[in-house]
């Protein structure tokens, strides 16, 4: 019979891992090793995690008492599998029945290397599958200083991915959770402790120049979720995680090591998980400017819907029908008319959040609207806020 360890790390927060931690126990029904490794998790929710694992004499804690990237704990845990077969997952990742047994099932009847389960994104329940659209084929092309290798985008819609169907893959996807036979690391160099962004492309990109065999195997399902904002004791943690600096600089190290024509990666991700983890910052601004019983006008496309950081404001989506958010207006005039009706109601400010900063460019009549009849309260990075009570 087959052994396996499971490598269970964080990646970018620690608030989950003891409920990842615990569903593993619950619905992984053939023997595993499992190594946890702890990279300076905060006290709270290493107590939380202690509490899962006492008792259990399959279990191999690596501490470290600083913070470490995903590829630095991945190659920690190779470090120490001796099993034929290693799991990575991530501490943010819920799993659900059957879903390690399938793997290795997929793996021996395919035959493979290494298989990937489908992933929902969002917490139990969700239905959205998580994919790499970009992430389809690779194939070579002359260009004027020589031959690249060009990605190209997945063919179909990864939504579908919700059967029984079995398939082999060019290239692996996302690694929130990954199954590899132990003698891939024979063949594959360790991953590239030098890369923090898009290190699921860099690891897919290893495997495919070596010719690894993947298989996708949508009967292991499991749950990525990345609940937002972090808890203020993760956000250290979390900044580091999406340094836009280190983010860059992986960018240009995939493309140069795989000789890539273009990337289809830019830094957009990770910024968009920088604005997230100031949003403390955000709701302190809101309460400097809106006192509780204002009402104001929120923009941001639902986003922040029953989200702690609004809590206690009462806020009014944009555009509204019902009370509920009714979606991005037609054009200028809708948009003016909207927000005139809102206005009315009382609200003493529109507040603008970074994503939807485009608003203001693409309804440029509005804008102009806006500047020409109300002040500017703020305007930063993370938001754009009107004075309407003058």
């Amino acid at each position: 019979m087959s052994t396996v360890t499971i490598g269970f790390f964080p990646r970018e927060q620690f608030c989950l891992a003891a409920e990842s931690l615990q569903r593993i126990f619950q619905y992984t029904r053939i023997p595993f090793n499992l190594i946890v490794v702890d990279c300076n998790t905060p006290k709270v929710y290493w107590q939380q995690i202690e509490q899962v694992l006492r008792g259990r004499s399959n279990v191999k804690v690596i501490h470290k008492d600083h913070y470490l990237q995903a590829n630095q704990l991945r190659n920690l845990v190779i470090q120490e599998a001796k099993d034929d077969f290693l799991c990575f997952i991530e501490n943010d990742v819920l799993v659900e029945e059957g879903w390690l047994s399938n793997l290795i099932t997929a793996c021996k009847e395919q035959p493979a290397d290494v298989a990937v389960p489908r992933i929902i994104e969002g917490p139990l329940g969700a239905t959205t599958i998580h994919w790499d659209p970009n992430q389809g084929q690779v194939r070579s092309v002359q260009t004027a200083d020589g031959v690249k290798w060009e990605l190209l985008p997945a063919t179909g819609d990864g939504q579908l991915d919700k059967g029984n169907h079995r398939r082999m893959l060019e290239l692996a996807g996302e690694a929130h959770c990954r199954l590899y036979r132990r003698s891939v690391f024979d063949r594959v160099a360790p991953f590239d402790e030098e890369v923090i962004f898009l290190d699921h492309l860099d690891s897919s990109l290893a495997l495919y120049n070596a010719k690894v065999p993947v298989v996708f195997e949508p009967k292991s399902v499991v749950h990525f979720w990345h609940p937002y904002p972090p808890h203020p004791d993760e956000l250290d943690y979390f900044f580091m995680r999406w340094d836009l600096e280190q983010s860059a600089k992986s960018l240009d190290r995939i493309q140069k090591k795989w000789n890539l024509v273009s990337l289809y990666g830019d830094l957009s991700f990770a910024t968009e998980r920088n604005h997230i983890g100031h949003l403390y910052e955000v709701r302190e601004k809101l309460k400097s400017l809106i006192s509780p019983p204002e009402s104001f006008i929120l923009v941001d496309e639902d986003r922040l819907k029953g989200n702690k950081i609004i809590e206690g404001f009462r806020t009014i989506p944009f555009t509204e029908h019902n009370g509920q958010y009714w979606g991005a207006p037609t054009d200028d005039n809708m948009a003016i008319r909207e927000f005139d009706r809102l206005r009315q109601t009382g609200a003493s400010a529109i507040v603008f959040l970074w994503h939807t900063f485009w608003w203001l460019e693409y309804y440029a009549g509005f804008h102009n609207y806006l500047r020409q009849k109300f002040p500017c309260l703020l305007q930063n990075d993370h938001l754009i806020a009107f004075d309407l009570r003058s």
